[in-house]
């Protein structure tokens, strides 16, 4: 049993580290196309984009897994599908109205354009998530790794078109967020019509996986601010600004990589500890797991001056001392991971919020304190 778990943890890790290493691909792409300043502006469009992600999924994908049954599947599937769509549109036209409304004698079409991509890319990566968990909990990885190829292949592809071949500069990488994200829904569809029906939505469901879902929201939102709190703090506080960010950025970039694979293995643990209540499994699975985390961190923390030698341009280098304390880090973030089932299978949702609040309080006060001392490294520590 615990072989086919990391077959298909394997699968699943593949297809997510692919998908994520699209942000990592392109660092060099835009450290030596673009600016510092202009590469910290994009790192903060993908934080912004992250932290609106949160607020679009309400916690669904949470209470998706909790109901989730093979009998009941396209009740749950259609009631989370369709009223994440409905939210999804309230909080777009929230989004556009304000946008509308402020300082409206100032806004160029251009610049009007760019706002309505970047809300629409919002709405799909929303159901494109969505679907991934479809995928995971209907146990479809070939599809799942078929679909972050192609969304791996066409951002990068479009970025190197844009920036490099048009000289579109930063905004040409902000197109290609646009146009892929447009992309990879399309590729989800026959997921949506397959499996989304007016008909299968129930009401009373939906009470009980908002209520199970809510909880998981202001904690979703906890840990993406702890994610982005460094960058947005950093780019108000530092001397240098916006370029620090963008140094530091391209440098956490290479730390996160073990980020990348407590997320990828959490894509098969999450539906795995839901249905499978062995704790034995689950101390085997964890003590194999956090070696692998320490034994890749300890090579990431030793070989990075190689890796960014090679990849980063000059004007990066200074940041990338900060690689082994971001790697460091992740490990506890795996370890944190490991623990999940407990909240799950014991109905303590409502812990979720204490926990990562207590987390995003030490991270703003700690970079409060270190980053006016220490820049960049205080943001890592």
């Amino acid at each position: 049993m615990l072989s086919g778990f990391w077959k298909t943890t394997f699968i699943y890790g593949i297809g997510f580290l692919g998908l994520r290493m699209i942000s990592f691909l392109l660092v060099p792409l835009y450290t030596h196309l673009l600016s510092p300043a202009d590469t910290g502006i994009i790192f903060i469009v993908y934080t912004v984009l992250a932290l609106l992600n949160t607020v679009y999924s309400r916690g669904m994908d949470a209470a998706l897994f909790k109901f989730y049954n093979k009998q009941n599947s396209k009740s749950i599937i259609s009631t989370s599908i369709i009223y994440s769509l409905k939210n999804g549109l309230l909080i777009s036209g929230a989004i556009l109205i304000i946008y509308f409304l402020y300082d409206a004698s100032n806004h160029q079409a251009f610049t009007t354009i760019i706002i309505i991509g970047l809300v629409a890319v919002l709405l799909f990566d929303m159901i494109s998530a969505r679907c991934m968990s479809i995928l995971r909990l209907q146990h479809q990885p070939k599809y799942y790794l078929c679909a972050c190829l192609a969304n791996i292949l066409s951002n990068l592809g479009l970025n190197i078109y844009l920036i490099q071949y048009l000289n579109w500069g930063l905004s040409g990488a902000i197109w290609s967020i646009i146009i892929a994200s447009a992309i990879q829904i399309i590729i989800f569809l026959p997921i949506i019509f397959k499996n989304v029906n007016l008909k299968f939505i129930d009401s009373r469901l939906l009470a009980n996986m908002k209520k199970t879902g809510l909880p998981f929201l202001p904690a979703a939102i906890f840990l993406i601010l702890i994610e982005l709190a460094d960058r947005w703090m950093l780019g108000l506080m530092s001397s240098n600004g916006i370029a620090d960010v963008g140094v530091y950025g391209s440098a956490y970039k290479f730390g996160s990589l073990i980020m990348l694979s407590v997320k990828g293995f959490n894509l098969n643990w999450q539906p795995y500890y839901v249905k499978n209540k062995n704790q034995k499994e689950f101390y085997k699975i964890g003590t194999l797991f956090l070696s692998l985390l320490i034994i890749l961190s300890t090579l990431i923390s030793l070989l990075w001056p190689l890796l960014f030698k090679l990849l980063i341009g000059d004007l990066f280098w200074e940041g990338g001392h900060v690689i082994p304390i971001v790697a460091i880090s992740y490990i506890f973030y795996g370890l944190f991971i490991l623990q999940m089932p407990s909240i799950y299978l014991k109905d303590k949702e409502k812990w979720a919020p204490a926990f990562w609040g207590a987390g995003f309080i030490v991270n703003i006060l700690s970079n409060y304190y270190l980053i006016p001392l220490y820049g960049y490294y205080g943001a890592a520590i």
